[in-house]
């Protein structure tokens, strides 16, 4: 799958070996991307939310207004989940629910973010180097989590996977590379924040002292790009401020730049540590091979290839180090640029390096993926009994159940046994292996664990309990002390017409819904109840006096 060609030789090859096999790049993939996807309930830190405008869009919403619980819920342009609702609709006509639906249009943004780092990495190092880079960005920690949520996060990753793959091609291809920078710009502006999309911005018109880039070319392909983006990428402020002023005064003052605040309220310089804190674990293996192909290639980084995706990965960092409230998914911003370094130097890693690698990743992950089966034998057989009560009480109404799922883990386990007997250089065969590893842990988790971390996790049978307290009860329902997360699950599991603070015809609603500890005096609690397995979130559903 990942055969060695020399340095001297990429640029050269012009067919592939007749043992390429790039069809189980495919595959993998593919068993990167499923798993997790569907079959199980929304869940924190933002699938909740998401899916509740998701379904408020769809029950006829005004699409310029994303809402929870009556409130606008701003954080992000709406493009995302305009897609997922479009996801949804028809698959729901095939009985599949709106939260999977959703879902399965974030494996359509990062499969589009998978190909445009393939893409950029051909065009820099050569061909069969794309692949590489996909390797190595699937293997990368932090990109597990937020490529199977139902999150705005992940349009944003495609859309800098497309412009770093844009401005590698306006080297040779300006007017396409135009086309192709205009569209990611576009989707920055009407699915992320202006921040994102400044910042994309300022990574194209930096290149501009450099010689690859000064050229009339690549001045066309950016005047291409603005009058793509800019006329198209207004329309939905332009909208929000027409059918809704007060919200567009929110998102203008306190939410338009993102991680930076807004125009109003323009907020710098988070408390110091963050990045350092999570860079290790998140971008890890992408750090430390990208800082190995630099200092492998530090005579040539004058190359147009090197300047490009050092350019890239400094702005992103100094984005990110001066920002008000970054958090994970801005840090996936990262990822794009570190790949595409990193697949440049895995070929030339050291002997050692690649070895210490290789064995890392089958010892670390190999034994995360026993103890992942023998956890999940534990809780199915009740033996050990002290750790099949432990898991138990941890997920109280998880029923043990043997299902597909353990057939599909047992098949992924076979072949990762498969690969790692595979021949192939060392250094690609340490990164195959990490990937590999990483996707087959991932597929365990969710075959065989999903349905108990779903019952602890799910918002289901709290919102089906209020629905069914609230019944005799027509009207809203004011809920204020409740965060957005919560908000959001509850009321799209019930149904219900739930408003949180700030949202409009509060005081005309007959119920309230409190969280945390019961209310004092007399009014008339009708119901109470929490997710399973936590204590520390309990709800309370009064009648008002």
């Amino acid at each position: 799958m990942l055969t060695y060609v020399p340095s001297s030789d990429r640029a050269a090859a012009v067919s592939p070996p007749q043992n390429e096999k790039p069809w189980l790049l495919l595959l993998l993939c593919v068993f990167w991307l499923l798993p997790g996807l569907w079959g199980h309930d929304p869940w924190k830190p933002v699938e909740n939310q998401s899916v509740a405008i998701i379904a408020q869009l769809l029950r006829g919403a005004d699409w310029s207004v994303p809402l929870v619980a009556g409130v606008p819920y701003l954080e992000h342009a709406p493009l995302y989940y305009w897609c997922a609702a479009l996801f949804a609709q028809p698959l729901a006509w095939l009985g599949m629910p709106l939260h999977d639906a959703a879902r399965l249009s974030t494996g359509v943004w990062m499969a589009l973010a998978m190909w445009g780092v393939g893409l950029a990495g051909r065009e820099l190092h050569g061909r069969r180097q794309g692949r590489v880079a996909v390797v190595v960005l699937i293997g990368s920690i932090g990109l597990l989590l937020w490529g199977h949520h139902v999150s705005p996060a992940a349009a944003t990753f495609a859309a800098f996977a497309w412009q770093l793959y844009a401005l590698a091609l306006a080297r040779r291809r300006p007017l396409q590379a135009g086309g192709l920078l205009g569209l990611a710009w576009l989707v920055l502006l009407l699915g992320s924040t202006w921040s994102e999309a400044l910042l994309a911005m300022a990574a194209a018109l930096l290149l501009v002292p450099f010689s690859a880039w000064r050229k009339s070319g690549y001045l066309a392909a950016l005047l291409a790009a603005f009058a793509i983006a800019l006329p198209l990428g207004l329309l939905w402020p332009l909208s929000l401020y027409k059918q809704a002023p007060e919200a567009f005064t929110l998102w203008w003052d306190y939410q338009s730049l993102g991680l930076y605040g807004g125009i109003a309220h323009f907020r710098l310089f988070h408390e110091p540590g963050y990045l350092p804190s999570i860079i290790v674990w998140f971008a890890f293996p992408c750090l430390p091979l990208a800082a190995w192909s630099l200092w492998f290639y530090r005579q040539s980084l004058r190359q147009s290839r090197w300047v490009l995706l050092i350019v890239q990965s400094v702005l992103v960092a100094l984005w990110l180090f001066f920002a008000g409230e970054p958090g994970e998914s801005q840090a996936l911003l990262l990822l794009v640029p570190l790949a595409v370094l990193a697949a440049a130097g895995v070929d030339d890693l050291r002997h050692s390096a690649a070895s210490s690698l290789y064995w890392f990743g089958i010892t670390t992950l190999g034994v995360l993926a026993v103890a992942l089966w023998g956890l999940w034998l534990a809780m199915q057989l009740g033996w050990p009994a002290e750790i099949s009560s432990a898991l138990h009480r941890r997920s109280p109404t998880y029923i043990p159940v043997l299902g597909l799922g353990a057939f599909f883990a047992a098949g992924i386990s076979v072949a990762w046994v498969r690969v790692l007997l595979g021949k192939r250089t060392l250094g690609r065969r340490a990164v195959t292996a990490w990937a590999c590893g990483l996707t087959l842990v991932w597929g365990l988790l969710v075959s065989l664990w999903q349905p108990w971390l779903d019952a602890s996790k799910t918002y289901r049978e709290v919102g089906l309990g209020l629905r069914m307290a609230a019944k005799d009860y027509p009207g809203c329902i004011y809920a204020p002390q409740s965060g957005v997360a919560s908000l959001g699950g509850l009321s799209y599991f019930s149904g219900l017409d739930l408003r949180g603070s700030g949202a409009p015809g509060v005081e005309q609603c007959p119920l309230q819904l409190l969280q945390g500890q019961p209310a004092d005096g007399q009014r008339r609690l009708l119901w109470m109840g929490s997710r399973s397995g936590e204590s520390g979130e309990r709800f309370f559903l009064y009648a008002k006096q």
